[in-house]
């Protein structure tokens, strides 16, 4: 893809920093159109996170606002902002984390998609545009119920690539294929290096920035119960900018694997397992190996209360991370939840004990 990129004359092409401000403009412009096809979203987050190890208390809040506008037959257009604020920015220093909302900037805006999608019958889909890698492939049922951030994006991908992960985003493209019932077939390939401000995420810089590629096979499979059973095996692939005595692009590549399986049913929960991890097959200086594992309960009591167990582990030159975590959701009515959470972390023979508690508010017609 770098070699056409260049045979084409494209070796840095920076659109326009008004690009961003029309896409926003086109946005806002659409949404006041009287149609029914306009669908949105707002979700507010906000958590306290105590350091039970040494009383560090941290504060973390995400506001995020999405719209999705449909277009002519088959397709949309689909934006997404955020606004962060944290305090007390040293409470962990490990790698693996214990919150995926937190994020040690803090910034009233950022833009993490504005794309164009197009639907083709029942068969395929494409989007072009800003785009961010944890809602393209790594959202789902069972590690969606989780806090520690290895259950949105895998750290073989965060700690290797300047991808577009919480909370930033790239340029990309993303095709999408469904041959068969139940088989989803994705492949994604973003600018190299993600940013989170306006005048650099919007352009592709391959000769400098490198370039990243993604994609999964997926199969699914409906049952009686709240969530399908899910398998899924993909590929991580680009070229990034060297680390340390790295000059220039150095490529990387490596595999991942997604199952989400339903155990068994127990009046009106259901039991899921989950099973994830990921490998580097090709260089890497940081992160070279993850796994992780969980269960969750769906289901729970009238209010629907989800809970869960779930063990990452991370393997990094600097040494070997591990975190436990034990969660709940528990809706208090249709627009407000509370999660308490519990996280036990080893990292380079130091033991912490973080506990969590996060009120969310969500809001819309989607």
């Amino acid at each position: 893809m770098v070699r056409f990129i260049q045979s084409v004359g494209l070796q840095s092409f920076t659109p326009p920093s008004k690009l961003a401000a029309a896409i926003v403009l086109m946005l806002c412009a659409t949404i006041g159109r009287t149609q029914p096809r306009v669908t949105w979203a707002v979700e507010g987050n906000t958590e306290v996170g105590w350091n039970m190890s040494d009383g560090k208390v941290v504060w973390v809040n995400l506001l995020s606002a999405g719209i999705d506008v449909g277009l002519w037959k088959g397709a949309h257009l689909e934006g997404e902002a955020i606004s962060t604020y944290t305090t007390n920015k040293n409470v962990s220093d490990n790698l693996l984390g214990f919150s995926n909302i937190y994020t040690p900037t803090n910034k009233a805006f950022r833009l993490i998609q504005a794309s164009l999608g197009q639907r083709f019958g029942q068969w395929a889909y494409v989007s072009v545009g800003l785009r961010n890698i944890d809602t393209d492939y790594f959202t789902s049922p069972s590690t969606s119920l989780f806090t520690a951030p290895a259950d949105a994006d895998f750290p073989t991908l965060s700690n290797n690539y300047p991808l577009a992960t919480y909370p930033m985003a790239a340029l990309g493209i993303q095709i999408e294929a469904y041959p068969v019932n139940g088989l989803t077939v994705k492949a994604s390939i973003y600018n190299g290096a993600a940013d989170e401000s306006l005048k650099r995420q919007f352009r592709v810089k391959p000769g400098h920035d490198g370039y990243f590629s993604i994609g999964s096979v997926t199969y699914e499979r409906e049952n009686h119960g709240e969530n399908p059973a899910s398998y899924t095996i993909g590929y991580i692939a680009g070229r990034a900018p060297g680390d340390g005595d790295d000059e220039g692009l150095v490529g990387k590549s490596g595999l991942w694997l997604l199952v989400e399986q339903p155990l068994m049913y127990v009046g009106t929960t259901q039991w899921c397992l989950l099973m994830q991890g990921s490998v580097m097959t090709r260089y890497t200086k940081n992160t070279h190996g993850y796994w992780g594992t969980g269960l969750t309960v769906n289901g729970i009591g009238k209010r629907n209360i989800q809970a869960g167990v779930a063990v990452n582990r991370m393997h990094d030159r600097t040494g070997n991370e591990l975190d436990a975590e034990a969660t709940c959701l528990v809706p208090l009515n249709d627009w407000l939840s509370v999660q308490p959470a519990m996280h036990f972390i080893r990292s380079h023979s130091r033991e912490i004990v973080v506990g969590m508690l996060r009120f969310s508010v969500a809001f819309g017609n989607k």
